[in-house]
């Protein structure tokens, strides 16, 4: 699919949780599959920064859900957009799409490494999928009222939840795992390399595993 760019309006942006955003663009002429990137260009060409898509492929938007990093170099400049105004946005791209979408998923995400999953179900409503989603406060857990129709499993490590695990990773290797699932990872790298690993010793085949990192997660 080739890359394209242009310009978009903003239709709205609200804040997510406690330093998250949603901002929602008008749709491109182009189309894109579930789990490919945008990248959002920022006054300079070298701003340029890149974001999952959290539309389904038929979504009348493009939504983009992004963290606010204050000694960032574009998410400063993100924050101050307001509705009316025009965003530079050059896509589709990445490989973060879905292999098999009649398999059973097991989705793992930390913060806003969901993004993809919410744009894998609005696609595809019947997925079999598990989601795993770890926040540190319950307030981050983005979307979850789409989520809760589906098999999701949140979890938080600082304020504690009757429902949720602490960490990701600690249910993964206790939690019976989906039969003949192909398992999607995204968000911190710690989080990633973790899982990789709990999972092969599962016996997961390796085939199976498909990651999309997005930050190396501050230490709490």
């Amino acid at each position: 699919m080739p890359v394209d760019s242009q310009s978009l309006r903003i239709l709205s942006h609200e804040p997510m949780g406690r330093d998250a955003y949603l901002l929602r663009l008008e749709r491109p002429a182009w189309s894109w599959r579930a789990g490919e990137l945008v990248g959002i260009i920022g006054p300079a060409e070298v701003d340029q920064r890149d974001y999952t898509i959290a539309s389904g492929e038929r979504d009348e938007t493009l939504d983009v859900i992004y963290r606010l990093i204050p000694h960032g170099v574009l998410t400063p400049f993100l924050q101050k957009r307001r509705p009316g105004e025009t965003l530079r946005v050059l896509g589709p791209y990445g490989r973060f799409v879905l292999r098999d979408p009649e398999r059973p998923i097991l989705f793992c995400a930390t913060g806003t490494g969901i993004a993809p999953c919410r744009a894998y179900l609005r696609t595809h409503p019947t997925l079999n999928l598990t989601l795993l989603h770890g926040v540190r406060h319950p307030e981050d857990l983005y979307f979850r009222e789409e989520f809760e129709r589906a098999g999701y499993h949140p979890h938080c490590s600082r304020t504690r939840l009757a429902e949720a695990a602490e960490r990701i990773t600690d249910t993964l290797k206790t939690m019976e795992l989906p039969e003949n699932a192909h398992v999607y990872l995204c968000g911190a790298n710690e989080m990633i390399y973790e899982a990789e690993e709990i999972l092969s010793n599962r016996g997961v085949a390796f085939e199976h595993i498909f990651h999309e990192p997005y930050y190396y997660r501050a230490i709490d």
